[in-house]
């Protein structure tokens, strides 16, 4: 495979950095990074709410070539996080081939020159430039398009998403309304319910709220593991495996064993409510739902704060917004002063604003919409040659790090490159390739407790899990490391 090719690579998170070091690494080619924003980081330059944190141990929300002996804590805070991707950044001298303020705007792939032709625009700008490129890697990120429900719309006071938040805004004293009970509700209440007058939470679905087990590092253990980087391997293995056997849990959900783990969490959180002595809140705040349908949110302070007494727990839906006053279908009443949405993303979005035109013209905008998101093994799209997918379809999960499935999507697909010898200038999946994969993934993911009723971001506007890998990490390994770039694979050339 030639060093010329030119790769262009969509996003600077966690998925944009680890693909432009490989493909440095393992190709000897510096790609361009285009980045809408103005610094590295992704979902985690833009979301810096109180309490936002990572639920993944922070040694393995991490990048496998990048290892960091100085986490504070097990779960790590924001701002470490971001310090940390652009430490990564500085180390591999990224910011050097990284264009900021520049968003990707059309995609269109030019057959007769077998290269994808970039409309690029800096934001603010209406002006649009072009720029072509063999590769493209989209490291778009699931979790980049708010969600704004249309009934919120017409509040009169002061609106702030999680996803951007607002420092300028005082909630001191102030009477504030939150809607939503994932995991940035879950962070962002405990912090802010102290200094709150009255905090009303509005919950569709309570979510399942374990003790995620914080501490501290201390100065040794930070020093053995700068010191002896073995241990620091070692400990981040035996997080990874920890994690692998969760999983279990969301296979074997309706086993004895299963049963046991939902159990042990109802107990868990009924003696927490009651311990602060809100035994009326265990109808309102335990799901009804299986354990691990709706991603797990783990916290040891979320139900304690919805304890406090300047706080309500409202579980009836909201049946009108006029001027401050939120009605609940029950009939009651919030006037507040402040409305915060902590109502997550469009994970459907996955390209965004991007549009995505492939081979003979086929949208991939309009084929994810109207069809399942279909992909070959996550990483490649039939139609779409060059294209490869990072943190997409099929590749997310509800256990352990999606840091580690970005690092096996961007090894697969930079084997699937080394497949372009001096005749073959362009690759892309087979259809019966992609449709082999898309039916194995179904039928394992119906296996498991995301198939169950629950209203869940991992399902599409039809019911089915799109977005969720169906098994381990050790599982998706393997079934990226047998990929067969010959047989499953068209070549252009």
């Amino acid at each position: 495979m030639s060093s010329s090719l030119s790769v262009a690579i969509i996003g600077s998170g966690f998925s944009g950095i680890a693909a432009a070091v490989q493909v440095q690494k393992q190709l000897g080619i510096k790609a361009t990074i285009f980045e809408s924003s103005d610094d590295i980081g992704g979902t985690w330059k833009h979301n810096f709410y109180p309490g936002c944190a990572c639920d993944v141990p922070s040694h393995l929300y991490s990048l496998s070539f990048a290892p960091n002996p100085d986490w504070s804590h097990r779960f790590s805070p924001q701002a470490e996080i971001l310090e940390y991707m652009r430490g990564v950044a500085k180390q591999f001298n990224l910011y050097d081939q990284t264009i900021f303020n520049t968003e990707v705007v059309r995609a269109n792939w030019i057959q007769e020159r077998k290269q994808w032709e970039l409309s690029l625009r800096e934001v603010g700008s209406s002006n649009v430039q072009i720029s072509y490129f063999d590769v493209v890697f989209a490291g778009l990120g699931p979790l980049r398009i708010p969600r704004y429900p249309e009934e919120f719309k017409s509040f009169e006071g002061k609106i702030i998403h999680t996803a951007f938040w607002d420092n300028s805004v005082d909630l001191t004293d102030k009477r504030v309304a939150v809607i939503g009970s994932g995991a940035s509700a879950v962070q962002l209440i405990p912090k802010i319910q102290p200094i709150v007058s009255q905090l009303t939470s509005y919950q569709r679905n309570p979510t399942w709220c374990l003790v995620r087990g914080q501490y501290k590092y201390s100065r040794l253990t930070k020093f053995l593991f700068r010191w002896v980087p073995f241990l620091m391997k070692f400990y981040r293995y035996t997080i990874f495996l920890g994690l692998e056997l969760f999983y279990l849990n969301f296979r074997l959900f309706n086993t004895f064993v299963g049963r046991a783990i939902r159990k042990a969490a109802i107990n868990e959180m009924t003696k927490r409510l009651t311990d602060k002595g809100r035994p009326d809140l265990v109808e309102k705040l335990i799901p009804d739902y299986e354990l691990g349908c709706l991603r797990i949110t783990p916290s040891e302070t979320y139900l304690e704060a919805l304890a406090e007494k300047n706080v309500v727990v409202e579980r009836s839906g909201i049946a009108s917004v006029q001027g401050r006053t939120i009605t609940t279908k029950d009939g009651n009443e919030f006037e507040c002063d402040v409305l915060i949405l902590a109502t997550g993303y469009d994970a459907q979005g996955y390209l965004g604003n991007l549009e995505v035109n492939g081979r003979d013209g086929k949208n991939l905008n309009k084929l994810w919409e109207e069809n399942y998101t279909a992909t070959y093994k996550s990483i490649a799209i039939h139609g779409f040659p060059n294209f490869f997918m990072l943190l997409g379809p099929a590749s997310l999960l509800g256990h352990n790090s999606v840091v580690a499935m970005a690092e096996i999507q961007i090894d697969a697909a930079i084997r699937g490159l080394k497949q372009l010898g001096k005749d073959v200038k362009a690759i892309e999946p087979t259809e019966k390739a992609q449709n082999d994969f898309v039916s194995q993934l179904k039928n394992t993911l119906g296996k498991t407790v995301w198939a169950t009723k629950c209203n869940s971001w991992y399902k599409d506007s039809r019911g089915e899990i799109f977005s969720l890998w169906s098994s381990t990490v050790t599982s998706f390994y393997w079934t990226l490391r047998n990929s067969n770039f010959k047989d499953d694979f068209i070549q252009y050339k």
